[in-house]
C-alpha cells in the first residue's frame, strides 16, 4: 500500500560527484529525495560464494515523465517483454514510458542518473550525469539518491512544468547479452509482475512510501525490494 502524507521542508546538503563527471548538478529549487531497501545488503557484485550465482547485481530507479500513469515504466520480467532487459513500458519500441533512470552498479559507483533519448527500447541514453546525493545508507541495506528536478526535465516538460511522474523501483542480477536473455536471471520490480510504478504528484512538497509486500518473489535477498520511498522537496537555495 502506498501512504503519501505531507512534509517539512528540509535542507540537504551536496556530495561531491565522481572525479571524471561533473561535480555540481544544475538545480531548479524542487528536487525528488528517494529510497530504496532490500531484504539483504546492496551488493553490486556478487561475494557470496555460491558457485551457480551471477556475479554483479544491478539496482535502477525508472522514472517517466510524460504525464501518462498507463505506459509505464515496468520491470521486464522475461523475453517477451521487449524492453531493454531490465526496463520495457506500454510503447517501448519507441522509447515511450521511460524518460531517465538512476543505475547503481559496480560501474556506477554512488549512482549516476541517465536521460533516454529518442529511439527503441530505451537503449539510447545520455552519459552520466552527477546526482545531488548518492549512495548506501542504513548499514549497507539502503540506498538514497537526490535528484534535481532539471536532472529529469524534457524538452517536452521542463523542470518548472513537472506535475507528476511514474516511479519504478528495479533490480537483476543479469542484464542481456546481445539481445539475448541471461539464464538463471532474477529480478524484482514494484507489484506481482514489476508493472506497479508509483504515481508523484510533484506540485506539491509529498510524501510516498510503501513495503512491496505483494511484489514478485525473489530469491536473492541482495535484490528483493522490501520499501521504498519518494520524497517531493522544495529547496532553499541559500
Amino acid at each position: 500500500m502506498i501512504y503519501r502524507v505531507l512534509i517539512a521542508v528540509t535542507i540537504l546538503s551536496t556530495l561531491a560527484g565522481c572525479a571524471k563527471f561533473p561535480s555540481t548538478p544544475p538545480t531548479s529549487g524542487k528536487q525528488l529525495v528517494i529510497t530504496l531497501r532490500v531484504r539483504g545488503t546492496i551488493s553490486p557484485i556478487n561475494n557470496d560464494g555460491d558457485p551457480g550465482a551471477l556475479p554483479y547485481r544491478y539496482y535502477f530507479v525508472a522514472i517517466d515523465n510524460d504525464n501518462d500513469n498507463n505506459t509505464g515504466p515496468w520491470a521486464v520480467s522475461d523475453a517477451s517483454k521487449g524492453g531493454n532487459g531490465w526496463a520495457t513500458s506500454d510503447d517501448a519500441e519507441n522509447s515511450v514510458g521511460m524518460t531517465s533512470f538512476i543505475r547503481y552498479d559496480a560501474a556506477n559507483p554512488q549512482g549516476y542518473l541517465y536521460r533516454v533519448l529518442p529511439g527503441t527500447n530505451f537503449l539510447n541514453t545520455s552519459p552520466p550525469n552527477p546526482l545531488i546525493q548518492g549512495g548506501v545508507i542504513d548499514g549497507g541495506t539502503t540506498l538514497r539518491f537526490v535528484v534535481d528536478f532539471s536532472q529529469i526535465a524534457t524538452d517536452a516538460i521542463p523542470a518548472d512544468q513537472i506535475r507528476n511522474l511514474n516511479i519504478n523501483f528495479i533490480t537483476t542480477n543479469a542484464l542481456p547479452v546481445g539481445g539475448v536473455f541471461v539464464p538463471g536471471r532474477e529480478w524484482d520490480g514494484l507489484g506481482p509482475t514489476g508493472e506497479n510504478p508509483v504515481p508523484v504528484d510533484t506540485t506539491g512538497d509529498n510524501f510516498y512510501q510503501g513495503d512491496n509486500g505483494d511484489g514478485h518473489a525473489v530469491t536473492d535477498p541482495d535484490l528483493d525490494i522490501i520499501y521504498w520511498s519518494v520524497e517531493v522537496q522544495t529547496v532553499s537555495s541559500r
